[in-house]
């Protein structure tokens, strides 16, 4: 008899190369993900300081903004 095992020519089985592989993209791709969605919490974060730094010198008057006025 021969064959080998039966369960490793299931389409679900966990062990196949195919599925091995697909599992693997997946968690490339939910890594690429993650780190992007870090990133841009990250350029948020910066700005909304960035904002608050400005807000704050504005309110003590360490700077004073001139509007902006199209010609």
């Amino acid at each position: 008899m021969g064959g080998g095992d039966l369960n490793l020519k299931k389409s679900w089985h966990p062990q196949t190369m195919k599925n091995i592989e697909r599992v693997w993209k997946a968690e490339q791709k939910y890594e690429a993900e993650r780190k992007k969605i870090e990133e841009l919490q990250k350029e948020l974060k910066n700005e909304r300081s960035r904002e608050e730094m400005t807000r704050y010198a504005e309110e003590t008057g360490a700077i004073k903004l001139v509007p902006w006025h199209s010609h």
